[in-house]
């Protein structure tokens, strides 16, 4: 199995809750029991909550070493920029203060 980005590992994971779906994320391990476990929580007991109904299940391998440079939109401007913040909005904050 391939790896996708954090990023759209984590759109995924969005998109199901928003459309009432569930979602793990967390890394994959096995416990003391020999039982498998994501961020703690017991797969089999998890999905046992969803016996008897059609389902589907998506596992995806998230690449940690890849980074996906994506756009956002500033909700104060309405610019789109990449990265944590806006640097037009960020230049006109460090301007007003002096």
């Amino acid at each position: 199995m391939s790896s996708i980005p954090r990023e759209d590992a984590l759109e995924l994971a969005n998109t199901a809750r928003e459309l009432g779906g569930e979602a793990l994320r967390g890394t994959l391990e096995r416990n003391e029991l020999g039982r498998w476990t994501i961020s703690h929580i017991e797969v089999e007991s998890w999905l046992s909550r969803h016996a008897d109904k059609e389902v589907v299940l998506a596992v995806v391998a998230i690449d940690t070493e890849t980074l996906l440079a994506y756009t956002r939109t500033c909700r104060t401007c309405g610019r789109e920029h990449e990265g944590r913040t806006c640097p037009h909005c960020e230049a006109v904050r460090r301007r007003l203060r002096g």
